[in-house]
């Protein structure tokens, strides 16, 4: 029984709605450097990739890094971790980027949830303008769907079709506003727990517009300063009241990541720092954003953030 249910004392389906919100594991591009690819292809494999699905171009990898091996395992535990609290996926939306849909099978995968399905929503993808104009190029999902090693949902519609290269920071926050609303309707009066696999921004974005609150407040590209922060793995769990139909934040105390390192209580809270509470209409006026840095650094960051974690 999860920690709410033991509160609300709720079974209602409608009452009883979980989203849980992941960033992928490790990345193999920004792990193993920037040849890794070419590594890959000359041995004709590497033991530290994982298995990689057909897709039409195989240089595409290197604008969508699958994981590591370590990847696959840190996603594994945070499924166990999430079991262990209670937390049985229902439902699953991943970002189209190859390491999210690892990281979701993954997860899956430990729980013994492989039957539910993986919906590939492109509205789950990150803020195109990090990118600096780098192609966004995915697994099309029907190369998934015939991948034994997947078990992609062919018949799913998604609520966006694909990702606008033009998008920024500003309109990412619609963007997850709009996604959340329409997922949350999807399985109105179905109950249960929905994983969404997805990035280092998504944690601040998607739970924020659950909430129906709008972007940051300041400028909105001060988010990319906060998702450079956010752990491989790092996750959010959001409830609704079943009494107030308020969402409430759930937030591990503490987490240990697959390594033994104690993640600290800035890595496992929300962007936008709110410690485990409820959240109300009177409460969201107080949320503040953290401090901003430099223009110059903003835009430095922006070229830069392929380089770090993401």
């Amino acid at each position: 029984m999860s920690f709410f249910r033991q509160i609300f004392g709720r079974d209602q389906p409608s009452d009883n709605l979980r989203i849980i919100i992941t960033r992928h594991g490790e990345r193999a591009d920004l792990t193993l450097g920037k040849q890794w690819l070419n590594k890959l292809a000359r041995n004709g494999g590497d033991p530290r990739i994982p298995h990689l699905a057909q897709r039409p171009q195989f240089r595409d990898w290197y604008y969508d890094s699958p994981l590591t091996v370590d990847g696959e395992r840190q996603s594994a535990n945070v499924g166990h971790r999430l079991l262990q609290m209670g937390y049985r996926i229902d439902y699953c939306y991943s970002s189209p980027a190859y390491r999210s849909v690892q990281t979701a099978t993954k997860i899956l995968e430990s729980q013994g949830q492989k039957a539910v399905p993986i919906n590939i929503e492109p509205g789950l993808f990150e803020c195109p303008a990090w990118y600096a104009g780098r192609p966004l190029v995915f697994v099309p999902p029907e190369y998934l769907a015939a991948d034994k090693n997947f078990n992609v949902n062919p018949s799913y519609a998604p609520v966006y079709s694909g990702v606008d290269a033009s998008e920024d920071e500003r309109a990412y926050y619609r963007r997850s506003r709009h996604l959340i609303r329409e997922i949350i309707r999807a399985h109105k009066g179905q109950g249960g727990t929905v994983l969404l696999s997805a990035h280092g921004g998504s944690i601040e974005a998607v739970s924020r517009g659950l909430r129906g609150l709008r972007q940051r407040r300041g400028r909105p590209e001060h988010l990319i300063q906060e998702a450079l922060r956010v752990d491989y793995n790092n996750f959010a769990i959001l409830e609704r009241d079943a009494r107030t139909r308020d969402w409430i934040v759930r937030l591990p105390e503490s987490y240990n990541n697959p390594y033994g390192a104690h993640l600290t209580r800035q890595s496992v809270i929300p962007l936008y720092g709110i410690a485990t509470e409820h959240i109300t209409h009177q409460t969201m006026g107080h949320l503040r954003p953290q401090a901003t840095r430099s223009a110059r650094r903003r835009q430095q960051s922006r070229h830069q953030h392929h380089r770090h974690h993401r």
